[in-house]
């Protein structure tokens, strides 16, 4: 029995020791604190302000791709943000902005027929005394998603086509329905008087 408990004792203060050993491992590092993952929305307003005055050209180089029954890309305007934090809390942020690839010359929806290929416009930004200074040209990524995709695109926008079309159909049977009881009531009012 006094075997045990000396070994019981043994195996214990070995685990305290191994146990304040690797301690300091897993303390916080105060030297190098943890960055926010995104960036503050101060900032992020500051960047999509810069970014709405360098991005009209290449909506508008694209809605003319579109008029010329050229391959377009239906650029979204919305941006992602993918921060990241350098040394000395330097603050490099690449912006994402992309949309589906069209082919307005085959038939299948407004856009014309998806080509199953989604496109990315990349922009890189670094902050520097307050500003936002671009580190590189904007460049192109795409992303081969394939036909059957392409297909499934060019239906869905269809039905959102065909939906678009029905409920201004409906909007202006309501809008007829009404000029024609308020026609009604001014006609009524007429005759009571």
């Amino acid at each position: 029995m006094k075997r045990l408990s000396e070994s019981s004792a043994g195996a214990l203060a070995a685990a305290l020791l191994l146990a304040l050993a690797l301690a300091p491992a897993r303390a916080a590092d105060l030297r190098h604190p943890r960055q926010q993952r995104d960036i503050p929305p101060a900032l992020q307003q500051s960047l999509e302000n810069r970014l709405s005055d360098e991005t009209d050209q290449y909506f508008n180089a694209e809605d003319e791709k579109k008029a010329q029954k050229k391959i377009y890309v239906d650029l979204q305007q919305k941006f992602e943000y993918l921060p990241n934090w350098g040394p000395h809390n330097s603050l490099v942020v690449s912006v994402k902005m992309g949309g589906a690839e069209y082919d307005p010359t085959k038939p299948g929806s407004s856009k014309g027929a998806a080509t199953g290929t989604l496109k990315y416009l990349v922009f890189s930004y670094s902050l520097q005394n307050g500003k936002w200074v671009e580190l590189t040209k904007p460049r192109w990524e795409s992303q081969a998603l394939g036909a059957a995709a392409g297909k499934q695109m060019t239906e869905n926008i269809g039905r959102g086509d065909q939906r678009k079309a029905a409920l201004a159909k409906s909007a202006q049977v309501k809008s007829a329905a009404a000029a024609a009881a308020e026609g009604a009531q001014k006609a009524a009012n007429r005759s009571g008087n």
